[in-house]
């Protein structure tokens, strides 16, 4: 358990690194040894993928930093004590210096959320000058992105609202 608690940890820690990284080692590996059978969709659902991209991540944002705000809400309502003298384990849980990871979790998940907002809307911009297998590329990209950012944003969440169940139940 400790082991799988450290990899979650690593991967919180360093997410936008690891993010990236993953995009990469998909498109290099499926070009070098098609790991995935990636065959992209015509050009008019292409663009229509990516104009839906477009609203899905900013709507994903502004949940997220609804979250955040709840979190930040929960938290100033918690007394900061040292993990000794935590009486609760919300107590506990902002007192052992895992507020800021919290808070990093989600200010990476926005960032990567506004980010895949800017792309997609330039990409769609853009589509005439663009092909239809870069379309593809950079929806399959951002589908990730969305996913994974929003996936890591839900995991907090739903560790903070266990915690915030144990103290009150």
């Amino acid at each position: 358990m400790n082991k799988i608690k450290n990899i979650v940890d690593k991967y919180l820690f360093y997410a936008l690194f690891i993010d990236v990284a993953i995009l990469l080692a998909i498109w290099l590996g499926n070009t070098h040894f098609s790991i995935f059978d990636f065959k992209p969709l015509n050009n008019e659902t292409n663009i229509k993928i990516l104009s839906n991209l477009i609203g899905a991540s900013i709507s994903l944002a502004g949940f997220v930093l609804a979250s955040l705000t709840i979190i930040v809400a929960i938290r100033s309502n918690v007394k900061t004590k040292r993990p000794e003298e935590a009486d609760t384990p919300l107590e506990l849980f902002f007192s052992i210096g895992t507020y800021k990871t919290i808070v990093k979790v989600f200010k990476i998940a926005i960032i990567e959320l506004v980010f895949c907002f800017i792309v997609s809307y330039i990409v769609w911009m853009a589509s005439a000058n663009i092909t239809n297998y870069g379309i593809f590329k950079v929806n399959v990209c951002l589908i990730f992105l969305l996913t994974v950012s929003t996936m890591r944003s839900l995991f907090v969440l739903f560790l903070l609202i266990a915690r915030d169940d144990k103290a009150s139940g």
